[in-house]
């Protein structure tokens, strides 16, 4: 597993992903952007609330978030939002980049035949679903990937989270 400090949320506010968010802050330096300012003040508050000793910093700047973390999860809107993607695109080379996908955005990146693998070459992709039955759990990711040592190492964080994964490594 690699050394990960330090992890940008692209698309933070998404409320989805809150209970993510709270157990990686347990652990982890989280790097918060989204475009909704008003909906990330909102997340970064409620995070606050929960972890008054984390690391976690509103950032203004996607490019800044991606650059100065380990990790970098793209969620919400940014999926396929292709004016971020190509602002954090030179930043997150080497690095690996989650795409936490619910299922109308995977539809939709399936749809529009989005390949992260073809828009970050250099980065190592692991695309994570939440496949939980409840969803007041959200406890049960599949983690999709072609590099093992990334899904490996994503498997890790959530794993250490709490979280239940299924790994699918891709040809």
């Amino acid at each position: 597993m690699e050394n990960v400090r330090t992890i940008a949320v692209i698309g933070a506010a998404e409320k989805r992903n809150f209970a993510v968010l709270k157990e990686l802050s347990e652990q982890y330096q989280l790097l918060l952007f989204d475009k909704n300012q008003k909906a990330l003040s909102d997340i970064h508050e409620s995070l606050l609330a929960h972890n008054r000793h984390g690391y976690i910093e509103k950032m203004d700047c996607a490019v800044n978030a991606s650059w100065e973390a380990d990790i970098i999860i793209l969620s919400g809107f940014c999926i396929n939002d292709a004016v971020v993607v190509e602002k954090i695109k030179e930043v997150a080379t080497a690095k690996i980049i989650i795409i936490m996908e619910n299922e109308d955005e995977f539809t939709s990146s399936i749809n529009n035949q989005l390949s992260f693998d073809l828009i970050f070459p250099h980065s190592k992709i692991v695309e994570i679903i939440n496949i939980s039955t409840d969803k007041n759990l959200e406890k049960e990711f599949l983690l999709e990937g072609h590099n093992s040592k990334a899904l490996d190492t994503v498997s890790s964080i959530f794993e250490g989270c709490g979280f239940t994964t299924y790994l699918s490594q891709l040809n």
